[in-house]
């Protein structure tokens, strides 16, 4: 059985084996910067694992992020993604990132008691978990539009379709 400690920067427990907080990413043993090998890194991001000092690290959230990844908006170790105000669209997002081997998860802070849309108070988020953040950004542009728009279905019949392709196989529609 794998041995836990807890870590003493964001009070995670997680496998000793394991270099930092997959949920902070506080190290724990301090290394050197990437950016500026001269400092010492107490942290590293935990998007892209960069070791990161207290210039690099600039934001006052729990969680170590490098330059790079200082607008991603992380929730104890879980990366948003993407955001949409439609539960469905989400939940298709969430199903095609689970069967590319992505864990995704939906946060939904809709209030269904309205039927007036809330803006950002009724935003949908789909969360990966931080470390895979690269690779789900990836899979969402594939099937991304040039309005910005993601589609993994047809607009026309519903079936989903790979990126690339021109015209569903289905129905023949063109696809964005």
């Amino acid at each position: 059985m794998a041995e836990t400690t807890t870590c003493p920067h964001c009070e995670q427990a997680f496998d000793t084996s394991e270099p930092a907080c997959p949920a902070c990413g506080h190290l724990q043993t301090a290394g050197s910067c990437e950016r500026h090998p001269e400092r010492t890194a107490s942290g590293q991001c935990v998007i892209c694992s960069s070791p990161v000092c207290e210039e690099c690290d600039t934001d006052d959230a729990v969680h170590y992020s490098c330059p790079a990844h200082r607008e991603v908006h992380v929730i104890e170790g879980w990366a948003q993604v993407y955001s949409t105000s439609d539960d469905v669209e989400a939940s298709l997002i969430r199903d095609n990132l689970k069967s590319e081997g992505i864990d995704a998860a939906v946060l939904s802070q809709k209030d269904r008691s309205f039927a007036v849309e809330l803006g950002d108070l009724s935003a949908v988020r789909i969360l990966v978990p931080a470390y895979v953040y690269d690779d789900a950004r990836g899979v969402i542009s594939e099937h991304m539009d040039p309005a910005g728009e993601v589609a993994f279905a047809c607009p026309a019949c519903g079936e989903a379709y790979e990126p690339g392709e021109a015209t569903c196989r289905t129905c023949g529609a063109v696809l964005a």
